[in-house]
């Protein structure tokens, strides 16, 4: 794994906390009751002063701000620590990614001039785009976006398209640059797949709060929207016998470990990715039984990953990153210690995650 010194871009997830319940973050259950196991919590001003040192900060290219559970504006505290990066980095890039359905205007207009680029997730018009970002609110997002590119912002439209909004895709691209958008992104989400069986899936069901089903996602018709590394799953199976053997044997190259990247979660835990860190939660395991857990505790336990309590640099030139984490790449199979999420994301034939994005459309 790569030394501290090398880390050149920082994944900071500042809040767990969300207006939204999207049926396929695990924040909830299904778009349904809050993830019971989740921690909602967020970083404050002190304790990211904690975190990323002055001598961090300089060694930096870029910090992104996306939610693995949560959304980065409902960090109170979230422009006092734009300020204080870019005391110490002038040049360091940050981009946030949102829902775009929370706080004022004003808000919104003064991160459009303080902030590089921020990704809005707006999966549809306004009669479809609460079906997947449950509790939104089109207008107010629009009111958001178009403060936010008054003030100079570079805004990123991204779009998950499903069955019940793929017919709006390109008014939605039309509407995007009569705004001032920047970029539209298709998005062909990854996450029709069933992680505790291993296999795709057609539908997703939502719930409501007492965990019954109101109605399911649907997959795209049209296959141009569909996540090409998912259809690759029967030519999987028929080489492997099943995905799972699949991910018993694919070899595991750690896209981080090329990147120089990691991940601060909004409880203060250094990872890798992402991935990893999503492991901690899962609302379909039993609390702190995931596989995750078996690794953590061989390197002293969760805190030992806290950079509330240590520091970045002790942490990731310590033993979980070091020894324990890349060890487990090369486990013989998921039964006997291989992570799944590493094989699933970092394995050598399928990455749902990077097939998301349309081939003429990259982040910036």
């Amino acid at each position: 794994m790569y030394k501290y010194s090398e880390i050149k871009t920082v994944h900071l997830e500042i809040s767990s906390k969300c207006n939204a319940a999207c049926p396929m973050c695990l924040r909830t259950i299904c778009g349904g009751s809050i993830n019971p196991q989740l921690p909602l919590e967020e970083i404050n001003l002190s304790q990211a002063k904690k975190i990323f040192t002055p001598h961090f900060l300089k060694q930096l290219n870029r910090i992104y701000l996306c939610g693995n559970y949560g959304d980065p504006a409902t960090a109170k505290d979230l422009l006092e620590i734009f300020e204080y990066f870019k005391s110490h980095n002038p040049s360091l890039r940050l981009d946030l990614f949102t829902n775009g359905s929370l706080r004022s205007t004003q808000f919104w207009h003064t991160l459009g001039k303080s902030i590089n680029s921020i990704n809005f997730s707006i999966d549809g018009l306004a009669d479809t785009n609460h079906i997947y970002r449950r509790n939104t609110s089109f207008d107010k997002i629009m009111d958001n976006c178009e403060a936010f590119i008054q003030a100079g912002g570079k805004a990123i439209w991204d779009f998950i398209v499903f069955a019940h909004n793929e017919h709006q895709v390109e008014e939605a691209r039309s509407l995007s640059k009569k705004m001032g958008f920047h970029k539209f992104v298709v998005k062909k989400t990854g996450r029709f797949f069933s992680n505790t069986l291993s296999t795709g899936k057609d539908e997703q069901v939502v719930f409501d709060k007492n965990q019954n089903i109101e109605y399911t996602l649907k997959k795209p018709l049209n296959e141009k929207y569909q996540n090409t590394s998912l259809q690759k799953e029967k030519a999987l199976v028929e080489k492997y016998g099943s995905l799972i053997n699949y991910l018993d044997k694919t070899p595991i190259s750690c896209r981080v470990e090329k990147e120089k990247s990691l991940y601060i979660s909004a409880q203060g835990h250094v990872f890798p990715c992402c991935w990893t860190a999503n492991q901690l939660y899962p609302w379909y395991f039993k609390p702190k039984s995931s596989p995750i857990w078996g690794l953590l505790d061989k390197s002293g336990g969760i805190e030992g990953i806290s950079a509330f309590h240590d520091s970045v640099e002790h942490i990731v030139n310590g033993s979980f990153f070091q020894d324990i984490l890349p060890e487990s790449w090369n486990c013989s199979s998921i039964k006997n210690g291989k992570l799944k999420a590493c094989a699933k994301t970092c394995g050598q034939e399928f990455n749902p995650f990077a097939a998301q994005f349309e081939a003429n459309e990259t982040r910036t």
